[in-house]
């Protein structure tokens, strides 16, 4: 009798510990974990407003989703973000699409050195001409949203720039669109990653370079920065784009995707206003650091625009005729966006 109760109690615990498995099981699969990946160092204020996404898409998701953040190129270097998330790798990343050029042709309209104001306007422009175009190239990801960078102007570490002929043969980072323009101007383009860009201009391997007020403070590159030549008219933009793997796009329940689609929308103005912040605060460290501002007469940013501007709008266009794409009607349309922000 004994040993018939054992084994009734045996089979009683294995039932019981199956049951508790498989519920553990069910509950562990209602927690989708994406892993977000970006490559800004640790504090940056683009690496605290992408982790916190990831925290509130937890919260908003009632828990289905739990986000796992990768920061400072711990999971994917900075150029190979948009590829990482089309294979997999990550789940969700951050790309600069003028850092893998080439590869999103018709987007470098958004790159292009004519103009582009600061503050969160390029934000709102770069995310309306894709709304508009929602061009292939960016058909093997599931894009949450764009962000642009504002007013890309020339730093130089020890020699002013007041003229076009100052920046002769000067060795100056840039990347995407903006190095033909760098090239055009007579300066040496250099396509460094911005992680590596303060050990360059540190060892004096590069003499500047065309980025933004933020990038100054946020990389600290602006601890070896002397002079700005601001020059609006050819000011550049560097657009983002933020997206999700297709396949893990899919997995999620259509609550969740909602809550995703919703919060797309509202972290365009969160980028936007990010954007403006940093690049303001990034003046006013360099102003405290002493850098001189050298603002180009009418007359001057005429030239560096037929030099350098004109001939890279051109190509650009050329380019897209060549491929078939509406780069034309782009064009038209930006120069109305950036009209209505300029005004």
């Amino acid at each position: 009798m004994k040993r018939l109760l054992r084994i009734h109690l045996l089979i009683i615990s294995v039932f019981v510990v199956t049951c508790m498995a498989a519920t553990s099981g069910v509950a562990q699969e209602k927690a989708i974990t994406i892993k977000i990946a970006n490559w800004f160092p640790v504090g940056h204020k683009q690496d605290v407003l992408l982790k916190q996404w990831g925290q509130e898409l937890e919260k908003r998701s009632g828990g289905k989703v739990k986000a796992s953040y990768y920061a400072a190129g711990t999971l994917v270097p900075a150029a190979q973000s948009y590829d990482a998330v089309a294979k997999g790798i990550a789940d969700v990343g951050n790309q600069v699409l003028g850092y893998a050029m080439g590869r999103f042709p018709f987007m470098q309209v958004l790159d292009l050195p004519i103009g582009f104001p600061s503050g969160p306007a390029p934000t709102k422009i770069a995310n309306a001409v894709y709304n508009k175009f929602k061009p292939k190239e960016l058909e093997d990801v599931k894009v949450l949203w764009l962000h642009s960078m504002p007013d890309g102007l020339l730093h130089t570490r020890d020699k002013p720039v007041r003229k076009l002929e100052d920046v002769q043969g000067l060795r100056i980072r840039c990347f995407g669109s903006n190095a033909k323009f760098v090239g055009l101007v007579g300066a040496a383009p250099v396509a460094i990653p911005a992680p590596d860009v303060y050990d360059a201009l540190s060892k004096g391997v590069l003499d500047g370079m065309v980025w933004s007020y933020e990038a100054l403070k946020g990389f600290r590159v602006g601890e070896h920065i002397k002079f700005t030549t601001e020059n609006s008219n050819t000011a550049y933009g560097a657009v983002f784009v933020v997206c999700m793997n297709k396949k893990k796009w899919a997995s999620l329940p259509p609550d969740v995707q909602k809550v995703v689609d919703d919060m797309s929308q509202e972290y365009i103005e969160k980028y936007g206003q990010m954007w403006a912040d940093i690049n303001a605060e990034g003046k006013d460290w360099l102003r405290e650091r002493g850098v001189e501002f050298i603002s180009l007469s009418p007359e001057e940013q005429v030239r560096w625009y037929e030099k350098g501007a004109k001939p890279v709008v051109e190509a650009y266009l050329k380019e897209m005729k060549e491929k078939g794409l509406p780069g034309e009607e782009a064009m038209t349309f930006l120069e109305g966006r950036l009209k209505d922000y300029k005004k």
